[in-house]
């Protein structure tokens, strides 16, 4: 007996049929996603504000209006830590309603498959991911700046500031009398050797005292050291020390841990500056790190709606909701726990940070799938 042959009409119906419901999943989907999102949101913001409001205890001149502000810069930072839990949650959420409301069933009734329930949710976490590493993440790079220069103002009360940028290496350091910038051209060797060397010192109503040029110099033991030095007075006279010494509070380790943090550089950014850190002679590995890591989000955020659907469509199967809450918390410290050891290697580089960036989400992408597989043949 011949296989009944499928008709242009019917296929036309079945496209149709499928295409009705990936988009009906997707916005099924969305809403679930803003909705976590907006609770995890409002989370973090009170959180944040109780610590920001202990750290603020006894210190009269951090103002209500300074820590809103000071949370206000960090959420997006935040958020884009937490995306990975907020996906995987609302992953769990939205297909648990499905399959409690026995939408999943008539589904699977209708010969899709469980790729063809996961794609429409797939295909919208990659354009979340790709938006997060391209848009949001500069955003929350900025404002995370800012968090961090309001930060050192009320909590730190840092005296000196450093920078690298393509122009060289600065530094100012405060003083009693004022002020101290120092600028050099070009960075060399692990005791910070700086060469073309200038320095102003300016008095504490940042009015210029004096300039000195230089052709090298080093930091020692609570002072900087300069070679061939050549001091101009506010009266254009010029004398020349064959050394010439300013005291310091800066160490080498503490220049290191100054630089803009990665947090700090947008994903744009973060190839130039790790240039600019390279050609300094300083270690890169913070930030090649977060630069791949951002890079490896989609795939990450995508392993969590794999992972999610895993339990979501086990509790179709009248396990229950018990069972796809603990699995989404076993797939959670699962990632928190392989995401913190694999960083902490990296960072130590123990391992190259191509591989430290991209196991988590390599490792969680193959859990899923396999296990995904394994329900599906099952």
């Amino acid at each position: 007996m011949e296989p009944r042959r499928i008709s242009p009409d019917e296929r036309t119906i079945g496209m149709l049929f499928q295409d009705t419901i990936s988009r009906y999943l997707a916005r099924q989907y969305l809403n679930w996603l803003l909705g976590v999102l907006l609770v995890f949101a409002f989370l973090i913001s009170v959180f944040d504000i109780v610590e920001l409001l202990r750290r603020a205890s006894g210190k009269d001149a951090v103002s209500m209006g300074v820590i809103l502000q000071m949370a206000a810069f960090k959420l997006p930072l935040l958020i884009q830590d937490l995306s990975p839990f907020i996906i995987l949650i609302s992953s769990m959420l939205a297909f648990w309603r499905l399959a409690k409301a026995n939408e999943l069933v008539v589904a699977r009734a209708a010969g899709l498959s469980p790729w063809q329930i996961v794609g429409p949710v797939i295909s919208i976490v990659l354009l979340v991911g790709v938006l997060q590493i391209t848009m949001l993440n500069p955003v929350g790079a900025r404002l995370n700046a800012q968090f961090e220069r309001i930060e050192t103002e009320f909590f730190r009360r840092e005296a000196s500031q450093l920078a690298l940028a393509p122009s060289g290496f600065w530094v100012r350091q405060s003083t009693a009398q004022g002020a101290t910038v120092i600028h050099a051209k070009s960075v060399a060797g692990e005791q910070l050797e700086i060469s073309e060397v200038m320095v102003l010192t300016l008095d504490s109503r940042e009015r210029f005292l004096s300039r000195m040029d230089a052709e090298s110099g080093v930091l020692g033991n609570g002072i900087w050291i300069f070679q061939n030095a050549w001091l101009t007075s506010p009266d254009g006279k010029r004398t020349f020390y064959d050394e010439w010494t300013i005291p310091t509070d800066m160490t080498l380790d503490r220049i290191r841990e100054s630089f803009a943090s990665a947090d700090t550089i947008s994903f744009w950014e973060l190839p130039g500056f790790i240039d600019t850190l390279r050609d300094a002679g300083f270690n890169a590995i913070e930030h090649r790190l977060r630069f791949h890591t951002l890079l490896s989000t989609p795939l990450l955020l995508c392993a969590m709606v794999l992972a999610a659907a895993i339990f979501s469509l086990r509790a179709s199967q009248r396990l229950g909701a018990a069972y796809m809450v603990v699995g989404g918390i076993s797939i959670g410290f699962v990632f928190f726990f392989i995401n913190r050891i694999v960083n902490a290697i990296g960072l130590s580089a123990e391992i190259p940070v191509l591989l430290a960036a991209w196991i988590p989400a390599g490792v969680m992408t193959m859990l899923a799938l396999s296990a995904l597989l394994h329900l599906e043949d099952g």
